[in-house]
């Protein structure tokens, strides 16, 4: 126990299982949650209930006075959609050990055993008046610095949207020639002669892992239908055969690069992957050959007037293509009609 700007505070530990317990009883105090928020969690939670590899940070929360027990009335102050989602997590798993179908009852017994099992740290602060409990509340949920979307990708070992790109990342030798910016959020054409940022390579390969198009944000919800390794594959190949109609290490020179135009290789990628989703990797593979040489013609050279035919902003004396979903698929038709 410590006294930390004149109020003492406590790391407890807890079971889930006493967590919601109290707050059936009423002893612990929620705040409002966010529905989507708290399906997330629940989705994380059955996603790896089985590996048992979950893991929560501490929760943080009010009580009036700290003493030799740990307190059993709370206000919870951060952690509210976890333990939401915890008391979701605890109907689901009493209803499913009733099931008749022997792999839900396997999870059911699993989610029990979770809740009954598993512990988690509270930070408890005592006697927090409830303007001050609202500040800590706001402070805790608009200061945090989120984690950069280059470790996300780096580090994540459960997505497979992410461990495909750092693959790539990783290993493609021409794509580290034409360059991915790493460091800044952004590319800021035409000082950054980079290609791509991490995270538009990102909506890359999720274009590949989905067949969908991904213009803005990436969502992580998707059926995917080959092996990682077939994916890497397909985007490898792909870009190879990107390089050889364009030089990497010009590729990102707005300059001289259409290419460099964001919008316009996300239609490519989009180009090559559409309808093809449910293919084998195979049949993948030779239609991206056959689709790639069609382009072989196109001129991607900046000064092609073609390209003010679609949707665009001029700045500083350069054209620089809406990100739209129209525009998009104008480019895409474009694109189609090559080598016919």
């Amino acid at each position: 126990m410590n006294n930390v700007f004149s109020k003492r505070q406590a790391m407890v530990t807890y079971t889930i299982q006493e967590l919601t317990t109290l707050i059936q009883n009423g002893q612990v105090k929620l705040r409002e949650v966010n529905k989507l928020h708290v399906r997330a969690i629940k989705k994380y939670i059955l996603e790896n209930v089985l590996t048992e590899q979950i893991y929560f940070p501490p929760l943080v929360a009010a009580a009036e006075r700290l003493g030799e027990d740990k307190p059993l009335e709370l206000m919870i102050i951060d952690g509210n959609q976890r333990l939401k989602a915890f008391c979701q997590i605890e109907e689901m798993g009493s209803r499913e050990v009733k099931s008749d179908n022997e792999e839900h009852m396997k999870i059911g017994y699993k989610l029990l055993q979770f809740l009954q099992k598993t512990e988690v740290a509270v930070q408890i602060f005592e006697g927090l008046a409830k303007e001050e409990a609202d500040q800590l509340f706001i402070d805790l949920n608009t200061k945090g610095k989120k984690v950069a979307l280059s470790k996300r990708i780096a580090f994540d070992s459960r997505k497979e949207l992410n461990k495909i790109t750092n693959t790539i990342l990783k290993n493609n030798k021409q794509l580290k020639i034409a360059g991915v910016e790493i460091e800044k959020r952004a590319i800021v054409r035409p000082t950054n002669k980079k290609l791509l940022s991490l995270s538009q390579l990102r909506q890359i390969v999720a274009i590949f892992l989905t067949g969908r198009m991904i213009h803005r944000v990436v969502d992580d919800y998707y059926e995917a239908n080959l092996a990682a390794n077939d994916y890497i594959k397909l985007i490898t190949v792909w870009f190879n055969e990107l390089f050889q109609q364009y030089p990497p290490d010009r590729m990102g020179d707005f300059e001289e690069s259409m290419l460099a135009n964001f919008p316009l290789l996300l239609s490519v990628a989009y180009y090559v992957n559409k309808g093809m989703e449910k293919q084998s990797f195979e049949e993948r593979q030779q239609e991206m050959f056959h689709r790639m040489e069609r382009l072989r013609q196109v001129d991607w050279k900046r000064d092609n007037p073609v390209w003010k035919n679609y949707k665009g902003v001029i700045r500083s004396g350069y054209y620089f293509l809406s990100n739209d979903k129209k525009n998009i698929e104008k480019l895409v038709a474009l694109l189609e009609q090559q080598g016919r």
